[in-house]
């Protein structure tokens, strides 16, 4: 009887740690609250997500390369924030936020920038700032009645986000989930 327990347990511990049906391990998903918003989501391959350190960079959630430091000034790092919309109204939360960038960066190239999320209306820009940095940020409204708004940023230095940090940008935003 023990033998069988012992079996099942190790056959559990086995499928929990099997690649999902496209081949692709599972990721670790992370439960967050934070200023009054409970969400969560999922780790992209490759990087790592760390609840830790993230006030020091004033987010709820901080996601890096697996590899890197997120200090180190030339390594990625995306911020996942809860923000307060202005009113009820999303497009008026964009666009302060928009207005702020230019405040801030004198400069600063804007681009409006297709985002997308399957439940959510999500409204997004790219801001570039010429040999300084490139910086990605998504709002993600996931209630139109509510008062919150998710805030994803991904900010790569000296340049342009490649192909695979857009991809985990875009998986990450494509798996936040408010409860």
């Amino acid at each position: 009887m023990s033998r069988s327990l012992l079996q099942i347990g190790l056959l559990a511990g086995l499928l929990a740690s099997a690649p999902s049906a496209a081949g692709e391990p599972r990721r670790h998903v992370l439960q967050v609250e934070a200023d009054g918003l409970a969400f969560e989501l999922s780790e992209p391959p490759g990087w790592f997500v760390d609840s830790t350190i993230a006030r020091e960079f004033g987010a709820a959630v901080v996601l890096y390369p697996e590899t890197g430091d997120p200090r180190s000034p030339g390594t990625p790092v995306m911020r996942v924030a809860v923000a307060r919309k202005s009113g009820r109204d999303a497009g008026a939360s964009v666009e302060r936020a928009l207005a702020e960038y230019r405040a801030r960066y004198r400069g600063v190239e804007l681009e409006r920038a297709a985002a997308s999320h399957p439940r959510y209306r999500a409204y997004a820009a790219k801001f570039c700032l010429a040999g300084r940095f490139c910086e990605y940020v998504t709002l993600v409204d996931p209630d139109p009645a509510g008062g919150f708004l998710l805030s994803v940023a991904l900010t790569r230095p000296k340049r342009a986000a490649t192909s695979m940090e857009l991809e985990a940008y875009n998986r990450v935003i494509a798996s936040l989930s408010a409860n």
